[in-house]
């Protein structure tokens, strides 16, 4: 506001002068009491608090939500099958084994051709893999109940055979490409 006035001032000094006649030295004295009366700009200060205000109930929930969702268990999974009978950690651990193999084989044997069908059959994988850490969290809590001990090992049952039917599919596509080329020739 007060630039303002010094510009109109400074404009219509001559204007002033001729309107109005001052008293010697009136102008300095104006200048050097506008001058004065400049008030200091105050530098605003940054409000930490309202920062904290915010960041820590989004950081409350942001913890809340991704312990309650999460879909891996936040203890290591030492409960097992052969915590509760020695011969159905016998058969898991044979199950497990056979799936573990059949990934690594599906695995080498993934091409170009066949890339759509190894990423749709591993990712219908890792759904009964979580499905089967779910049951092993179920069987902890539930202490052993014969149906999640039976429902852990038809999950596994369920995964040997989704891989070994995309092995299947796999060599019957090898196949089915061998013979097209020998015909070729």
């Amino acid at each position: 506001m007060e630039d303002k006035w010094k510009k109109i001032f400074e404009e219509n000094k001559d204007q002033i002068i001729e309107e109005f006649s001052l008293p010697s030295g009136h102008e300095k004295r104006f200048l050097a009491k506008l001058n004065q009366q400049t008030p200091k700009v105050e530098k605003r200060n940054f409000n930490y608090w309202k920062v904290a205000a915010v960041m820590i109930p989004l950081m409350m929930l942001s913890v809340y939500f991704w312990t309650e969702f999460r879909t891996e268990p936040l203890t290591d999974n030492t409960t097992t099958l052969a915590s509760y009978s020695p011969e159905l950690g016998e058969a898991e651990n044979q199950l497990s084994y056979l799936v573990e193999m059949n990934v690594k084989q599906i695995k080498s044997m993934q091409t170009t051709e066949n890339q759509e069908l190894v990423n749709t059959s591993l990712s219908k994988l890792d759904l009964l893999q979580k499905d089967y850490n779910r049951l092993l969290i179920d069987l902890k809590e539930s202490g052993g109940n014969p149906q999640v001990m039976k429902s852990v090992l038809m999950n596994l049952q369920l995964q040997v055979e989704v891989l070994e039917q995309v092995l299947t599919q796999m060599n019957s596509l090898q196949e089915f490409k061998k013979n097209s080329n020998e015909t070729l020739f």
